[in-house]
């Protein structure tokens, strides 16, 4: 009842703030994202883990800090993304944290690019408490698939999928619910009805297409699909790009939840991927004293002022 309560004080006060034109905060985070890890075995061209172009540290994230942010918000969180940059399982903790989280009643999700779905590790999901696998798969050939998840395997998260699917099943287990999320490019859009016929097959439980985002959109990129239905982008003149919807002056993230970076700092959501706008840092400070803060005042009150002063704003789906 007392995580119910605080999601509508946070509705109510959302709701409020795009009234006033002022930031109001009446509850606590329902959602995190924490990050296990910057690294990554993959090197994709519009992500600075794959591309290994962060200007801030890199590393992974350490039990104690983990359990210390847990214990702090386990009362009024309800979903718990154990996923910012990097690929999550290249921690050796990391089901660790699955499993702590989920003892304290928070719903754990993850996002992998299943390189690593091997019979131990799988094994280790289905007795974690994992409540939600998201598998990034953006091609149904190994050369397609190649074109953005440089360095990737196919054939071997195809085998991980599979086998995750099969060991569920066998253990008669409702969980994880696995997510296949494939980011429509002007590279494999071509290859999205032979997707939907094999996650049918395989047997997952959600098949989601989704718009790729893209740094440097305004010229144009071969990433961008000729279905714009499925690009975040669309022309505007003179070989020009803009986005398709412009933000408004509002952002439901900014109240529902937070991103916690490996290291523990806090920023506010998963388009910082630098952690350009810290709001603060968890080994000096708790989360409530962070999440009430005059930084995260100002921060709220710019986006609800004029959102296109606020450069992670400028390329938001949001």
């Amino acid at each position: 009842m007392a995580k119910v309560v605080n999601y509508a004080l946070l509705r109510s006060s959302f709701h409020l703030s795009q009234i006033l034109a002022r930031p109001l905060m009446w509850g606590r985070p329902t959602t995190l994202s924490i990050e296990p890890t910057t690294s990554c075995n993959l090197r994709c061209p519009e992500c600075p883990s794959g591309l290994r172009s962060f200007t801030r540290p890199t590393g992974m994230l350490q039990d104690r800090l983990f359990e210390q942010v847990i214990d702090q918000v386990k009362g009024h969180l309800t979903w718990l993304h154990l996923y910012f940059q990097g690929e999550p399982f290249l921690n050796p903790r990391f089901l660790d944290m699955v499993s702590y989280a989920d003892r304290r009643g928070i719903f754990t999700s993850t996002s992998t690019n299943a390189h690593f779905l091997g019979e131990k590790q799988v094994k280790g999901i289905l007795a974690s408490g994992l409540k939600q696998l998201i598998v990034s798969m953006d091609g149904i050939t190994q050369e397609v698939y190649e074109s953005y998840r440089v360095g990737g395997k196919l054939a071997k998260v195809q085998e991980g999928l599979q086998l995750l699917v099969a060991e569920r099943k066998k253990s008669r287990q409702h969980f994880p619910r696995i997510v296949l999320q494939f980011l429509v490019t002007g590279q494999n859009e071509q290859q999205v009805p032979a997707l939907k016929t094999w996650a049918k097959e395989v047997g997952v439980d959600e098949l989601q297409l989704k718009t790729t985002q893209i740094y440097d959109y305004e010229n144009g990129s071969e990433l961008i699909p000729s279905d714009l239905a499925f690009s975040r982008y669309i022309p505007a003149g003179e070989g020009k790009w803009k986005l398709k919807k412009k933000p408004e002056n509002k952002c439901w993230r900014m109240w529902q939840g937070a991103v916690v970076t490996w290291d523990g700092k806090v920023v506010p959501c998963c388009f910082d991927k630098d952690a350009s706008h810290v709001m603060g840092e968890l080994k000096q400070s708790s989360m409530d004293s962070i999440w009430k803060s005059d930084v995260y005042f100002a921060f709220r009150k710019q986006l609800l002022g004029d959102r296109s002063e606020i450069e992670i704003c400028r390329n938001c789906s949001e």
